[in-house]
């Protein structure tokens, strides 16, 4: 297994413990926690979905993870309105 793709999968699980952790039953809630996991993991899965059309992976991971930013804001002004 390449390099790049073990990365790949740990970011995954670290964004999927971050969710898990922001959405514990816990008597202080991370909402704002869980929409930026969130974000995290649409990030990536962009960042895949653009892989088939090549370029850099700087340019995918900036796509990517600028959408994935994008999303969080909003969801964060959503959460906090």
């Amino acid at each position: 297994m390449k390099v790049y793709t073990l990365v790949q999968l740990a970011e995954v699980g670290l964004f999927f413990a971050v969710l898990l952790y922001a959405l514990l039953p816990t008597p202080d809630t991370h909402p704002s926690l869980a929409v930026a996991a969130g974000g995290l993991l649409v990030g990536k899965a962009v960042m895949n979905i653009l892989a088939p059309e090549g370029g850099s992976v700087l340019r995918r991971t900036l796509l990517g993870y600028g959408v994935g930013a994008l999303l969080v804001a909003v969801g964060v002004i959503l959460i906090h309105r």
